[in-house]
């Protein structure tokens, strides 16, 4: 399987990366999305270690109170090991960065306005 297609968002898989590419328009994520997107990581990454590429430059995303739950438990993604977001602008990125330093990710995560330094970044993360 090289590709899940759901209405918000398209995934995809190359190794050891897993690819969210959100579809243009509004989109929330509530719990059964990131639920959603954690088995579809899971199923396609072949159940190993990944990292995730979050593209939203297209989109307007919105996680929920409940999905900010979700996924502040690790327990609940235990193959995922970091995530890079791609945003649309430098402004975005330091607006992202700025919230970062008040709200510690208990994973790796930066933001980045280019796709081949975001990966070049997730390249870098340890899976194990």
């Amino acid at each position: 399987m090289n590709e899940i297609e759901l209405s918000y968002v398209t995934i995809t898989y190359t190794e050891p990366i897993v690819f969210f590419r959100y579809k243009e328009g509004k989109v929330e994520l509530g719990f059964p999305e990131i639920r959603e997107l954690i088995a579809a990581a899971e199923k396609i990454s072949g159940h190993k270690p990944y990292v995730t590429l979050s593209d939203v430059r297209m989109a307007d995303i919105n996680v929920t109170t409940e999905g900010k739950r979700v996924l502040s438990d690790m327990k609940n993604m235990p193959l995922f090991r970091g995530t890079a977001a791609i945003v649309k602008n430098n402004m975005y990125k330091f607006a992202i960065d700025f919230l970062n330093t008040f709200n510690k990710p208990k994973h790796p995560f930066r933001v980045f306005v280019n796709e081949e330094d975001a990966i070049d970044w997730l390249l870098s993360l340890p899976l194990e």
